[in-house]
């Protein structure tokens, strides 16, 4: 029964209240951290990028589903570069597409310390299939056409210091507040609201265990006005810098079992199962998230610092 009510009352509130603050989340951000931070895009000395997929809430029907893919390169090996990012959230009837621009500036310190700044441009893209659901009365014109594409701008601010095995972000990953307005002629509607900003702050330190093992642990923060600060802890093994395997604790009640291997020095491959030990997780079969990460090394371009990307 609480299944089937989630079911039916999910697809209708996301309708009503459309894009609005919602973030989406990825359980294995460490290992590729633009997706969270547009900062970070300037901590890399060469071409690189992600792909993922996550699944979540395994088992009911309409489930959360999100993808994304990322690129960023530097400018000419300088202290600029750019990005592009792509995500999908799709959730029941609805579709949430994030296109993102990205620019990120770096200062060097010295040789061992550095600090970016990065910009992004956001354009939300939501489009719902109102056809798809059942409905009591048969016929409903309402319900009988999808909705056009309400398209929407955002923008995004990060900055990211990274130093030897070593790294603090902070992220704002919505400047402004999108939503849709329902009131007349259904439209997108942006507008700056301070008390909707999320805030993220994250970061990570590597211990060198010995010359097989290493040990990365992580932490993200989150916040934004009205909820409670959600947390989370992750830790990870390494066994020569070719396979990791870590678990996490997310304060929102779940639990992440991770494991990655490095298929090349340019090519990495992750998965992550989450357990939601609350009302959900009584419910679903978990979720299921894939990533791969890539970086075109040159000899001539290998970093100096080691930023612990797990």
């Amino acid at each position: 029964m609480i299944k089937k009510i989630l079911l039916s009352v999910a697809p209708i509130i996301f309708i009503v209240v459309g894009y609005s603050q919602n973030q989406y989340h990825i359980s294995q951000n460490m290992m590729y951290q633009p997706f969270i931070n547009p900062s970070v895009i300037g901590s890399y000395s060469n071409l690189n990028g992600a792909l993922f997929y996550k699944n979540q809430w395994t088992g009911f029907e309409g489930a959360p589903e999100i993808g994304g893919f990322s690129i960023n390169t530097p400018l000419n090996q300088s202290n600029h570069s750019l990005g592009l990012t792509l995500i999908n959230d799709k959730i029941g009837i609805s579709n949430i597409k994030d296109l993102s621009l990205s620019y990120a500036y770096k200062l060097k310190f010295n040789d061992n310390n550095y600090l970016t700044f990065g910009l992004a441009g956001t354009m939300i893209m939501m489009q719902s299939n109102l056809g798809q659901l059942d409905v009591i009365q048969t016929g409903d014109p309402l319900f009988q056409s999808d909705t056009r594409t309400f398209t929407m701008p955002n923008a995004k601010f990060g900055a990211y210091y990274f130093r030897n095995n070593f790294y603090f972000g902070f992220a704002v990953p919505n400047i402004l507040k999108n939503k849709i307005e329902t009131s007349g002629i259904a439209a997108g509607a942006t507008s700056f609201d301070a008390s909707n900003i999320h805030y993220y702050a994250h970061s990570g330190y590597q211990f060198k265990l010995n010359e097989v093992f290493k040990t990365n642990l992580s932490v993200l923060l989150k916040q934004v006005s009205g909820a409670p600060l959600q947390i989370g802890v992750n830790g990870q093994i390494v066994y020569k810098d070719l396979i990791g395997a870590g678990v996490s604790y997310r304060t929102s009640k779940e639990l992440v079992a991770m494991l990655n291997y490095r298929i090349n020095p340019q090519l990495k491959f992750g998965y992550a199962y989450d357990y939601n030990m609350g009302l959900i997780g009584t419910y679903s079969n978990g979720t299921h998230e894939l990533i791969i990460v890539f970086e075109l090394i040159k000899e001539n371009t290998i970093p100096i610092i080691e930023v612990p990307r797990f």
